[in-house]
């Protein structure tokens, strides 16, 4: 589940590894981004989009939006289901990866919340986080403007506020699924610079948790279906972008249904 499309990441990497489950999918792209939102709209909507994923009788959620990311003890609590948040993985790989200082791009919310500071400073206290956030990047992402000149300015622009200050830095998590769909973009402005995805570790946290509880599937022909409260042409372009070759269904669900 995402606030958008930019979940879609997480997708592409849980098709590599475990290529016999079915995949259901919900963006919010009505209400993208989240992360500009107060903490107890985003909490309601993460909410609905949760009891839709229930109705859908999935096994496990992956939450692939790091906005919704910061509120997952409170979501944990609504459902059964296990839940796998982003940032509690991206952290892990960043505090294992014994490096010194990082820095994160990400929504407004996600900065603000610091939760990428707090759980790598309890793995690893010697790593430096610094955090820069945008407020167009995953709206300009999820209307499909990969290459748009609004989408590289952006881009620059965060770079250039994070290297200002700190200019050492050697490695950027993308702390927003979106953000991965332009990585091109953002490596070619910062060639010098490892752009982290964390999209690659929450795909094994999921497939270490089916296997530690016996869930895995066996599926021969596993379906990958895409429920938005958007359009789908974004989502096809960004399809065809990160190469998701399984079939799939586009479906628009109506998300003021959900919270009625």
């Amino acid at each position: 589940m995402d606030s958008g499309l930019g979940g879609l990441t997480v997708v592409r990497e849980l098709e590599r590894i475990l290529p016999n489950e079915n995949i259901v999918y919900f963006g919010d792209n009505i209400n993208c981004p989240y992360g500009n939102r107060p903490k107890e709209e985003i909490l309601a909507l993460s909410l609905a989009t949760l009891d839709f994923m229930k109705k859908e009788g999935v096994k496990i959620v992956a939450i692939a939006c790091n906005t919704i990311s910061t509120l997952v003890d409170e979501l944990r609590k609504h459902h059964e289901f296990p839940i796998v948040s982003i940032i509690e993985e991206a952290c892990k790989y960043v505090a294992a990866g014994n490096l010194e200082q990082t820095g994160v791009f990400a929504t407004e919310f996600t900065i603000k919340q610091g939760l990428y500071n707090t759980l790598i400073g309890k793995l690893r206290p010697e790593t430096k986080v610094y955090g820069v956030s945008s407020r167009t990047l995953a709206a300009l992402v999820d209307d499909g403007r990969f290459y748009d000149p609004a989408t590289d300015a952006e881009v620059q622009s965060m770079l250039s506020i994070l290297l200002k200050d700190h200019p050492q830095i050697k490695h950027v998590v993308l702390g927003c699924t979106h953000y991965p769909i332009v990585s091109d973009v953002f490596q070619k402005a910062a060639q010098d610079i490892t752009f982290i995805n964390p999209a690659a570790v929450q795909a094994e946290a999921v497939r270490a948790l089916l296997t530690e509880r016996s869930l895995l599937n066996n599926a021969s022909k596993p379906f990958l279906n895409i429920n938005t409260s958007g359009k789908k042409q974004p989502y096809e372009a960004a399809i065809k972008k990160l190469e998701i070759s399984r079939p799939l269904k586009i479906s628009i669900v109506n998300k003021g249904a959900l919270r009625e």
